[in-house]
């Protein structure tokens, strides 16, 4: 195989890794994507979460000024109150775990583009390398075409000896 053909199939090679770099890059831009609307959305519902909370523990506390209240209705808002708490709480524990998985996967489009941008720097190498040969390749044919020209011509060729 020539040296020629050997790069050309080696920088062929190599552009399909670029291209599966670059599908790489978009899929991780999308996971990444996806991810930072998820923790924009967990963290909107513990926002939520709390705000009803808050409009829940007024509503019932008002309810209760200036009345007798028995001893089972208190249990029972601190009951529904403790859930909240711990709804909340689970809440907050995914808000985390959201933005947890926003930083990995922003690492993971980090990763992949700097892949990206090795492999498009191991095809650009290959192309200049093809180029200069597309290069040293035209200047011999055109030597050689010289040479065939000057032989045709009849002229002698300068000898070795001088």
């Amino acid at each position: 195989m020539k040296e020629r053909d050997m790069i050309d199939r080696l920088r062929d090679l190599r552009r399909r890794r670029e291209e599966r770099a670059r599908e790489g890059v978009i899929r991780s831009h999308a996971a990444a994507h996806r991810a930072a609307r998820q923790g924009r959305e967990a963290a909107a519902a513990v926002t939520d979460h709390l705000e009803r909370t808050v409009d829940a523990e007024n509503a019932a506390f008002g309810a209760l000024v200036g009345r007798a209240v028995k001893a089972a209705r208190l249990r029972g808002l601190q009951g529904r109150f403790e859930g909240a708490a711990k709804k909340t709480e689970q809440l907050r524990e995914n808000a985390k775990v959201a933005a947890l998985d926003e930083r990995r996967r922003q690492s993971e489009l980090s990763a992949a583009r700097a892949d990206h941008q090795a492999s498009m720097k191991a095809v650009t190498k290959l192309d200049r390398l093809s180029e200069q040969l597309t290069k040293r390749g035209a200047r011999r044919r055109q030597a050689f075409a010289e040479l065939s020209e000057e032989e045709e011509r009849g002229q002698p060729r300068p000898s070795a000896e001088r």
